[in-house]
């Protein structure tokens, strides 16, 4: 069981709350993770959040940041969230912007359509893990601690952030016999990633040696 930071990102719908709305026009609300949906993630490891997950987390809500892009990952801090809600179709949540120059060009960038999609940072918990007979490991418990705004995605349409639809990258063997759609791009992506990963962590040849001759 591993304790480092895991990350996983999704695309789909953002909605920015105004005062109309039960806002104050710096609430975001949306999905952060589907429920349900098998998901691609290397070879090797395809997996599932599974409903309940998050629930031992749900009355301490706050404890949870926001932020623009992973801040472990190089990212910045925007704020916090204000309430989980664990639904059928994953956990959804509402967070507020805090008032920085990076909360407020978020803001503008969700609000326009540009910035829509939503990644997760989370931390295994022990016994958390389940493997189904089709070789997915189901997440059936795990402790989140971020929430960030991305630019880029793994888990396609099934993140929710206000309207947006992407196509979904899931794994071909898991997606058929689930009847899903699904494409090939982000594991050629990543496999691609990997060569270059490996080809600069290749270090030339030392030189042979000189023949050392002996002394008389």
């Amino acid at each position: 069981m591993t304790t480092e930071l895991l990350t996983r990102t999704f695309d789909g719908e953002l909605e920015l709350r105004s005062s109309n709305n039960g806002g104050d026009g710096r609430t975001v609300f949306g999905r952060a993770v589907p429920y349900g949906v098998p998901q691609y993630i290397y070879d090797g490891l395809t997996e599932e959040f599974v409903r309940g997950c998050f629930d031992h987390q749900l009355r301490a809500a706050n404890r949870i940041r926001t932020a623009r892009e992973h801040v472990q990952l190089g990212g910045t801090l925007i704020g916090a969230v204000r309430s989980l809600d664990d639904r059928n179709d994953g956990l959804w949540f509402e967070a507020r912007v805090s008032r920085t120059p990076t909360g407020d060009e978020t803001l503008e960038l969700i609000n326009d359509g540009a910035l829509r999609q939503t990644s997760i940072g989370f931390r295994e918990r022990p016994h958390g893990n389940k493997r189904t007979s089709n070789n997915v490991i189901q997440r059936t418990a795990a402790d989140l601690f971020e929430i960030a705004f991305v630019m880029e995605g793994a888990y396609g349409e099934q993140a929710e952030i206000a309207g947006v639809r992407s196509a979904r990258a899931i794994d071909p063997r898991v997606a058929a016999a689930h009847g899903c759609t699904c494409c090939n791009e982000l594991a050629e992506l990543r496999g691609a990633q990997r060569d270059v990963t490996a080809q600069r962590l290749t270090l030339p040849a030392l030189p042979a040696l000189p023949t050392l001759r002996k002394l008389s």
